[in-house]
């Protein structure tokens, strides 16, 4: 006898969306983001999601007491299409199971990045991951993982953010830099929106790493006319989350 067909409700639904923008969470970080006291209940939804092929599922048994990771299935994407929140482009959706650890726990570290947004005081956060910017125009490409701002009561301010890789050569990370300097002469974005420029948020994988892109774009920088960079690593933002006392900002050279 065939299995009765699921029915989808709104918070699954909300659930997929998630798994759709952020690729890869944990159910605590679902659980937090759609404000959710009891666990058992997002436990039943995710399992009812899982059984039926909405969302993949990855766990590893270790001693480090690691969470298991979802991301969107192959019925997740289909009932996102027919729903309409997604439109066309999805087809890398399909090939999650094939994301290295690392693409993972970078997708993880973003979805912390946001939960440690949502805890600012007073503060409205517009969060859009690299998914949410797919085919927007007057955008560096490629585009950043995420672009968000902070509304509060003083005013919005507007944010590039990038998670850069341990495998990742020097030259390859100065050659992002150079990318964001030359966007920023181009005036491709002061032209075509009617917003500042976003600030720019570099997250190393090691102090080694941030030293050496702070001398940099240190160097680089226009005294007179230049974006704002602000350099951090990832032990500061698992520690502490994405903080002012956590971002350190580029001066240009005297």
């Amino acid at each position: 006898m065939d299995k009765p067909k699921l029915q989808i409700t709104a918070k699954q639904t909300e659930i997929l969306s998630l798994l759709y923008r952020f690729r890869f969470l944990t159910r605590k970080q679902i659980q937090t983001i759609l404000n959710h006291k009891n666990h058992r209940r997002i436990f039943s939804w995710l399992n009812e999601l899982k059984d039926n092929d909405y969302l993949n599922y990855s766990y590893t048994k270790n001693f480090d007491n690691l969470p298991a990771i979802y991301s969107l299935g192959k019925n997740g994407v289909k009932y996102l299409r027919k729903e309409g929140i997604i439109n066309g482009k999805a087809d890398r959706v399909r090939k999650e199971q094939k994301c290295s650890s690392r693409f993972k726990e970078n997708c993880l570290l973003i979805g912390d990045i946001y939960l440690s947004l949502l805890k600012l005081p007073e503060a409205k956060i517009h969060f859009y991951t690299k998914t949410d910017l797919s085919g927007m125009k007057h955008l560096i490409s490629p585009h950043p993982d995420a672009n968000f701002a902070v509304e509060s009561k003083t005013g919005i301010k507007r944010y590039f953010l990038e998670v850069f890789n341990e495998n990742l050569r020097t030259n390859i990370l100065r050659h992002r830099v150079k990318a964001y300097l030359t966007y920023y002469e181009s005036d491709d974005w002061q032209d075509n929106t009617d917003k500042p420029f976003p600030e720019i948020i570099l997250i190393c994988p090691t102090v080694k790493l941030k030293n050496h892109l702070y001398y940099y774009i240190r160097e680089k920088l226009d005294e007179d006319d230049h974006p704002n960079f602000y350099l951090t690593t990832k032990e500061q933002i698992i520690s502490l989350g994405l903080t002012r006392e956590t971002l350190e900002k580029i001066e240009p050279k005297d």
